[in-house]
């Protein structure tokens, strides 16, 4: 349930979207004042009923009805009074007048006609149906499988010797979570070891190698990485598992109609670079960073 708490973050992040989703959703609740009704006063300023359809209308369909109701009504109106009494708080101290308010409101500005522009441009084009998600399904099954996965937990030693001082003591029958607080010198000894549910393709070659072919319950190691030496528990397995379309559906459609608005927000950006002769002046010099990372724990690190 929505709070007066947080429906700052939440109608913050789509004010600027207010003037660009389709009108009339709010407008379909039951004897709704006229947009000229007024609402609230913020000293000259006047919050109308048309405002408050506005600011409803920017939130994502499938939340709008919680603005429909008398609750969120109220918690919409409040929110819009506020930033109408922050921003008159703000102008009398003078904080629009400063250089950089300057930029970020110029900024804002015209990231807000852009986005009317890129709306105006993708108004009318087509909806991605269900067969045109059926066909990327099929196209695409890779994308929505689930490999193969282990629950795994781990104790790493920098040393062979102590790692198998400690293969000694679990298999005397202390818990591997304790023993793993005590000794590893992974961070994950703070979880008793416990790495979390690992998929294939995810672990270090060594690891992997083992883990896969362990048992649940098993114990197994020292295993030799550049990290150090691994002692392993299996907690679990999971078999590799393949989603049906119905399962994703929904999350395809959505994604190819993300995918056609930003392939009309780039070809409308090209053309208009072209027509006004943009010229980037940013030096292509600029440093690569390392991609590099191990492939196992991302908190594991490389012995000395």
């Amino acid at each position: 349930m929505l709070t007066s708490r947080n429906i700052w973050p939440i109608m913050s992040v789509f004010v600027l979207c207010a003037f660009l989703c389709a009108p009339g959703a709010f407008a379909q609740q039951t004897k709704t004042p006229p947009d000229d009704q007024v609402l609230a006063k913020v000293g000259s300023k006047t919050i109308t009923e048309g405002d408050l359809k506005q600011m409803a209308n920017a939130v994502p369909e499938k939340f709008r009805y919680y603005y429909q109701t008398p609750e969120g009504r109220r918690q919409t109106l409040d929110y819009i009074v506020n930033i109408y009494a922050l921003a008159a708080e703000a102008e009398k101290e003078g904080l629009d007048k400063s250089p950089d308010a300057q930029k970020l409101l110029d900024f804002t500005r015209n990231d807000l006609l852009a986005r009317l522009l890129l709306d105006k441009s993708t108004k009318n084009t087509p909806a991605p149906t269900e067969a045109d998600a059926k066909k990327y399904f099929e196209q695409n099954k890779t994308e929505f499988s689930t490999p193969e996965s282990v629950k795994l937990h781990h104790i790493l030693l920098d040393n062979e010797k102590d790692a198998k001082q400690v293969l000694a003591r679990l298999k005397k029958g202390e818990k591997f979570a304790d023993v793993a607080s005590q000794v590893s010198i992974c961070p994950s000894k703070t979880n008793g070891g416990d790495l979390g549910w690992m998929p294939k393709g995810s672990l270090v070659p060594e690891i992997e190698e083992v883990a896969f072919q362990m048992k649940k319950g098993q114990i197994e190691g020292p295993v030799k990485t550049k990290f150090g030496y691994h002692i392993l528990y299996l907690e679990d397995k999971k078999p590799a598992e393949e989603a049906s379309f119905d399962q994703v559906k929904d999350y395809i459609i959505e994604q190819l109609k993300y995918q056609k608005q930003q392939e009309q927000y780039e070809k409308l950006a090209d053309s208009l670079r072209k027509k006004m002769n943009v010229q980037i002046l940013l030096p292509n010099d600029t440093p690569k960073p390392d991609g590099t990372a191990p492939a196992g724990s991302p908190t594991d690190k490389p012995k000395n």
